[in-house]
């Protein structure tokens, strides 16, 4: 009886012994498996040790992104000028083609038969290039400025805008065309040859008829064949063609100066 109280004592004991380990793995494992089953905690939510500084990352400066701007589009203004009758009586589209050329403003001077294969080369070059090919500006006198109206009219069928007419007493008083946006007549009401243009319902101010005659700024008694050459009507057309175009008059190229020569001894 006493051998076998003995022996269960140290069978108790061993069991115990072996039963500590065993219990210390388990919850080990335990322990890894909740944690591995838990969420990573961010690095940046860890509260810093205490007494411990903090050390700040270098500051995020906002980046600032401009916008790109718009292509400069070199413009190619064009501006034409129609003499009337055999080139003879509109000499003054001659004189007002040098005060565009003095301002900065290209041109050129046809004669009123012309027009059509002018009409041609606007358009072919609109419709290469529409935004370079702006603004387009025709001038006439007489039987020229009868060409520009009808020009114009004939340009805007084709897709081509017109931003400036300017008609020098002429003999007709239209077409007017809507895509025209300006037109400025220049004309005298008692010389028996020119005539006002018509002004369509709704034009409102895009057609100006400017009856010379009754204007207090130009004091010469003028007629049909002179009108085209007066200061101030020139003065009018080439400020409002400038001002389309954005031109700058010619800068005088300027001279070196001379060196004084110096005398031998």
């Amino acid at each position: 009886m006493l051998n076998r109280l003995l022996k269960f004592g140290l069978l108790s004991m061993v069991g115990a012994a072996l039963a500590l380990p065993l219990a210390a793995s388990a919850e080990a494992a335990t322990v890894q498996a909740m944690a591995a089953e838990a969420p990573a905690t961010p690095a940046a939510a860890t509260a810093p040790a205490a007494g411990a500084a903090a050390v700040a990352g270098p500051e995020q400066k906002p980046v600032v992104r401009r916008a790109k701007s718009a292509p400069k589009v070199n413009r190619d203004p064009q501006v034409y000028l129609f003499r009337g009758l055999a080139n003879v009586f509109s000499l003054g589209m001659d004189d007002m083609s040098k005060e565009l050329r003095a301002q900065g403003v290209q041109n050129e001077v046809l004669n009123h038969a012309n027009w059509p294969r002018i009409a041609a080369e606007i358009t072919a070059k609109y419709k290469a290039d529409p935004k370079g090919t702006r603004p387009i500006i025709l001038i006439g006198h007489s039987l020229g400025a009868n060409a520009v109206l009808v020009m114009s009219q004939q340009l805007v069928r084709n897709g081509v805008p017109v931003d400036l007419v300017v008609t020098f007493d002429p003999t007709t008083s239209g077409p007017i065309t809507p895509g025209v946006r300006r037109y400025l007549n220049l004309y005298q009401s008692n010389n028996g040859w020119s005539s006002a243009l018509d002004v369509p319902a709704g034009a409102g101010k895009r057609v100006v008829n400017s009856d010379v005659r009754k204007r207090t700024d130009i004091k010469a008694q003028l007629s049909h064949f002179d009108i085209d050459k007066n200061r101030v009507l020139h003065q009018q057309v080439v400020a409002e063609i400038v001002r389309l175009t954005g031109a700058r008059p010619k800068q005088p190229k300027l001279q070196p100066k001379a060196q004084p020569k110096t005398g031998t001894m």
